[in-house]
């Protein structure tokens, strides 16, 4: 019997701090055939020295750079999309992040779920997960996640953060023919992509430690009013808003052709601030994000022509 082969798609910058931990928690994973591929991302400390350390201590582990090493800095997203695009095929992939540490079972939860459904579906799974800080201490719970999660609920939100996600072959074929000129979050595509032409699979099994940094801010540790003023914040008299609909406007331009009518419509509404559909968005009869402040905001950014 076939063992589905997972590819874990590792981006690193300057993570010497906790890399090795990272490492430590998927080489125990329960999940026997995983290749981990690697890109740093110009690290100028001793990230790449203790990643080459458990390349040659751990051989039967598949640990590998995918590109050399070298003083070369992309940024997170072209680094993710570029081991996406480059690593050797396999069933799934899984995207990882330096600084969390993954529960034993993260992958195997994650192949289990996908194995349930059609491969010739462009497939996202995501689980849940919790928050610790710096030293590893538990600081809360991640937000639920109402399900099923459609398009319309990862326009303007990210229920699934890149290190909760694994996809199948056919969503990584279809990352293959995003326009490589085009700058859009890897995780953010994923979810379009998968809402609007396949399917998104959410567990709410707890499987890593989402490791939150003291200068890290969540909207979960906020109050409603909390909540809506940074929203406001970022959206009203920030850039964050129009990063959204450049983002969907990206999506929609590269992959319109193959959606759904309905889907297309929804892309189509949410992809600019044209005068012409101001009222449609103001009054759009479903919430578009799961908390009230962001709706709220959401809300008054679209009264206001944002």
């Amino acid at each position: 019997m076939k063992i589905p082969k997972v590819n874990i798609l590792l981006s690193t910058y300057n993570g010497e701090q906790y890399i090795a931990e990272q490492l430590d928690s998927l080489l125990a994973q329960s999940y026997p055939n995983i290749e981990i591929f690697i890109r740093d991302d110009g690290s100028s400390d001793s990230t790449v020295s203790i990643i080459n350390h458990y390349i040659k201590f751990h051989p039967e582990k598949k640990i590998s750079f995918l590109f050399p090493p070298s003083s070369e800095n992309s940024g997170y997203q072209k680094s993710f999309w570029k081991l996406l695009r480059e690593c050797p095929e396999a069933d799934y992939y899984a995207f990882c992040d330096q600084d969390d540490i993954w529960l034993p079972d993260k992958v195997a939860r994650g192949v289990r779920s996908l194995e349930e459904k059609s491969s010739s579906l462009p497939l996202l799974y995501t689980s849940s997960f919790a928050y610790y800080d710096d030293q590893l201490n538990y600081s809360g719970s991640a937000p639920k996640v109402k399900t099923p999660i459609m398009l319309k609920d990862v326009l303007f939100y990210t229920p699934a953060f890149g290190f909760t996600i694994m996809i199948n072959n056919q969503l990584r074929a279809l990352a293959k023919t995003f326009p490589e000129n085009l700058t859009i979050p890897h995780d953010n595509w994923c979810l379009k992509a998968a809402a609007s032409l396949g399917e998104i699979i959410y567990d709410p099994s707890v499987t890593a430690k989402y490791r939150r940094h003291r200068k890290t801010t969540t909207f979960s540790d906020s109050s409603l009013l909390k909540m809506t003023l940074q929203w406001i914040k970022t959206e009203l008299f920030g850039n964050e808003f129009h990063k959204m609909y450049d983002y969907n406007e990206k999506f929609l331009s590269a992959h319109g052709s193959l959606l759904p009518a309905a889907e297309y419509q929804i892309l189509n509404l949410f992809s600019s601030n044209s005068f012409s559909g101001w009222f449609k968005r103001l009054f759009y009869p479903y919430r578009l994000r799961p908390g009230l402040g962001g709706e709220l905001a959401l809300r008054i950014c679209f009264f206001l022509n944002k």
